[in-house]
């Protein structure tokens, strides 16, 4: 297969977009501990790329991934309503996976969400189906390539029946990638935090057991967040214990804070918005995998991000439902993304693979 940029200039772009992604342009000036804590895992190299290695490592055509995501962050004023960060990059990781790998994407979330989120996969051009029918688009029997499609399906709120449905879902579909964005995480007790310390456990689905229950299996991870309270977090629990605000205390009676500590994942991916990090391995994905058209773009950004708000999640910061994220209006979703692939291009330009 005759790659589109050399291996250095891979590396390279790698380092950026990694270095974009976590940009602090909210200055909270948590994404930077969590960047150099994630980064130091890895030795110091791309957080991006060692997700992309994982998934082309791990993913052949046919396979199924599981992409977890979906936030309720409002559970006394609309619990049935999600926030706008993890379910554009859960399309945008899904979307790439399907084009590139040809893996069979399923995006699982608490049941109250699924209708809400299949618009929202839907928006990113896929076709909603159940997921012993994802097979089915990987076929050519018509003469041309099939329209992709993707799953959404629900897991319970209570912790023994999530346990369980985990457990179903991992021996019934054998998922060789689990990935978590903007998802909520486990600490000892069983409580999932907000990152102001309030417990936020009782509208839940613990998808923690998916990932505990991949590592028995030997099954690959990946965990995105922008937090610290996230699946994959725990991977630096002692970071955020000490380093982030209520990371060791949090407000609620378990006392232990918001720092997960159950289920880690093989690859911790920082971001300053989570989708941001879905952002740059799909299109990290499509530069590696020679398919560019399997990157992110903005037209079909815009389009999820208006059916997120059309579905009324919302931008928990900016307090609204609007087609923002984390107190950024689209237009800077939009202009993260157009740097990404400039950052792509130029690399292609400055390093073209030829004759490698």
């Amino acid at each position: 297969m005759q790659k589109l940029i050399t291996y250095e200039g891979l590396n390279l772009v790698s380092e950026s977009l990694d270095q974009l992604m976590n940009i602090d342009i909210s200055a909270r000036g948590t994404i930077r501990i969590l960047f150099d804590a994630g980064r130091e895992l890895l030795d110091g190299k791309p957080m991006a790329q060692a997700a992309v290695k994982l998934l082309e490592r791990s993913v052949k055509p046919g396979d199924y991934v599981f992409i977890t995501t979906g936030w309720a962050d409002q559970p006394s004023n609309v619990p049935d309503k999600g926030e706008t960060d993890g379910p554009p990059g859960a399309a945008a990781l899904a979307r790439a996976i399907r084009l590139t790998l040809r893996g069979l994407p399923i995006i699982i979330t608490d049941d109250y969400l699924v209708t809400d989120m299949k618009q929202i996969m839907a928006s990113c051009g896929f076709h909603v189906v159940e997921p012993e029918n994802l097979p089915k688009s990987l076929s050519k029997e018509l003469g041309f390539a099939a329209v992709p499609t993707i799953s959404v399906i629900g897991m319970p709120i209570d912790m023994e029946a999530c346990r369980v449905r985990s457990q179903e879902l991992l021996d019934q579909y054998a998922p060789t990638c689990c990935l978590a964005i903007e998802r909520g995480a486990m600490n000892r007790h069983g409580r999932i935090h907000g990152m102001g310390g309030f417990d936020f456990s009782a509208n839940q689905a613990k998808m923690d057991y998916l990932f505990t229950g991949a590592a028995e299996r030997k099954i690959a991870t990946i965990g995105i967040g922008d937090g610290g309270n996230e699946i994959g977090m725990a991977n630096i629990e002692q970071v955020i214990r000490s380093k982030i605000r209520n990371g060791n205390m949090c407000k609620c009676p378990c006392a232990s804070g918001i720092a997960p500590d159950v289920a880690k994942v093989d690859v911790l991916v920082s971001a300053t918005v989570s989708n941001w990090g879905g952002y740059a391995i799909a299109c990290l994905l499509g530069l590696s995998q020679n398919n560019l058209e399997a990157m992110c773009n903005e037209g079909i950004e815009q389009r999820v991000l208006d059916t997120c708000a059309r579905v009324e999640f919302h931008d928990s910061i900016g307090s609204r439902v609007a087609p923002s994220v984390d107190g950024c209006e689209a237009p800077v979703h939009l202009a993260i993304i157009r740097l990404m692939r400039e950052i792509i291009f130029m690399g292609m330009r400055r390093f073209p693979a030829i004759g490698e």
